[in-house]
């Protein structure tokens, strides 16, 4: 039972790091992310070896049956990884807002495992009842962080978060019971079972689930508030390893039984337009949180198209885009966060030159947004992999290749115009940033980015989650 042991790990510890926070922060930090070593060692050891690991039965009705395949592997590297950093970085930032409203971080701590071990477990779990329950326990433990530690109305905006994160969940577990009456009972890509066989309704249900849990196109509309005024650690991984739940729901379970060829290209479109509001309404953008926030809804956009495209190097790009999103965001809202602690704002306009007051920073924010638009990072890891899906979707089709283009210039755009606004142009503060946990973490965060895209790291990476797909069983 070595996986769930490492999913309770995480809330189990939790408990601890309560009484441990009333004394310090740091304490309580340094509890969070070593919980999460042992999740970090069997989800890497999975994806850079290739072996799988599995426990449990998957031929009755074991409620705890999970598997770590090199595939969904990835989305639990990267929960636990940035998981890890993201509570280091914590550690001072909620010591600042603790001061801020006048009390502890008890309670933050106190959600924090459960938070990280409920994605984890969602990802892990094998029986589909099982991953709705993971999802859940997530989203409660997030409830109670932006009530307790948000910014602004934190009420309204925690019954915003709640409204629209159960309609996406129920949604989805509406889709799981039709599985169930078919007698479909774990994850069809866990256990390549192939294709199902179609139904519309099971595959619309999870879909527009799905959708909603990823802030797509039309049901966007709660990520900017939620994300801009959660506490930025929240913020963090809500980001890139929330909301990226609802890409892999729809690649693991909602493709297996799609009722048609003919829904992948509408996928397709809607993915691409997802992608590309996100990247405008991210460049419009005059608060920090808020851009970083409509950059999310972008980066869904690539990774609802890396599944769209329903091929192997589409799934393949899909995962490499939520470990390349996961850790670029992280580093951004980070980055974020640094800017409230110590500049006091998060306000772009009132931003520029700030390569000097702390050159590592603007340096780590760099790698954070090359993540983004796909260079020399593992983003271009991810990037290369979907052009590659996209060039086999479409063929000879040469005007589809336009909106693509679009895809990847607007995030060029939004990136790199954010990068010259905050940190060049004439310096506008002649002190230095301090150098604390928090920027340790965030750099720490960058580099590991940058390691990734070099071999070997990253061919076994992309080798591994491609063999794993193609063994899914939706292309036999």
């Amino acid at each position: 039972m070595i996986i769930l042991a490492s999913v309770l790990l995480p809330m189990a510890l939790s408990l601890l790091a309560y009484p441990l926070a009333k004394r310090s922060s740091y304490l309580a930090g340094y509890l969070s992310a070593g919980a999460l070593i042992p999740l970090l060692a069997l989800s890497a050891y999975v994806v850079f070896s290739g072996n799988p690991l599995s426990e449990g039965s998957f031929h009755t009705f074991d409620l705890l049956a999970f598997r770590i395949i090199p595939f969904n592997g990835v989305f639990i590297f990267t929960v636990a990884l940035v998981g890890a950093l993201v509570a280091l970085y914590s550690s001072p930032y909620m010591e600042h807002r603790a001061h801020e409203l006048g009390g502890d971080t008890a309670i933050f701590y106190l959600t924090y495992g459960f938070f990280v071990g409920g994605l984890a477990g969602a990802f892990a779990a094998t029986n589909l009842i099982m991953v709705y329950v993971f999802i859940e326990v997530a989203l409660i433990a997030s409830l109670f962080q932006i009530l307790y530690y948000g910014y602004g109305d934190r009420v309204r905006i925690t019954i915003m978060y709640l409204v629209w994160s159960h309609v996406g969940a129920l949604l989805v577990l509406a889709g799981f019971v039709l599985l169930y009456l078919k007698g479909v009972y774990y994850v069809p890509l866990l256990v390549n079972s192939g294709p199902i066989g179609a139904d519309s309704v099971a595959f619309l249900l999870i879909l527009l689930g799905s959708l909603v849990k990823m802030a797509a196109l039309g049901v966007h509309m709660w990520l900017p508030y939620v994300h801009a005024e959660a506490p930025t650690p929240l913020s963090a991984l809500l980001s890139p390893v929330l909301v990226g739940i609802g890409g892999y729901l729809i690649a693991a379970t909602a493709m297996y039984v799609l009722p048609e060829a003919g829904w992948t290209r509408w996928l397709v479109y809607y993915a691409i337009a997802t992608a590309i509001y996100g990247g405008l309404m991210a460049f419009l953008q005059k608060d920090l949180k808020r851009l970083f926030a409509y950059s999310t809804v972008s980066q869904m956009g690539y990774l609802l198209l890396g599944v769209a495209l329903f091929n192997p190097f589409g799934y393949t790009a899909a995962a490499l885009f939520y470990l390349s999103h996961g850790l670029g965001k992280a580093v951004l809202f980070m980055t974020a966060g640094y800017f409230i602690m110590h500049l006091h704002t998060r306000d772009v306009e009132k931003m520029g030159g700030l390569y000097g007051w702390r050159p590592e920073l603007a340096g780590a924010a760099v790698v954070g947004f090359l993540n983004l638009a796909g260079i020399l990072s593992v983003g271009m890891i991810s990037e290369i992999t979907l052009t590659v899906s996209f060039a086999k979707y479409f063929g000879t089709e040469y005007l589809a290749y336009i909106p693509y283009a679009v895809v990847l210039l607007v995030t060029g755009i939004y990136a790199f115009n954010t990068i010259r606004v905050v940190f060049f142009g004439p310096p506008r503060r002649e002190d230095k940033g301090p150098v604390d946990l928090a920027l340790v973490a965030l750099v720490v965060t960058a580099l590991i980015s940058l390691l990734l895209f070099l071999p070997p790291l990253s061919t076994s990476l992309v080798d591994n989650v491609y063999n794993t797909v193609v063994g899914a069983g939706l292309w036999r």
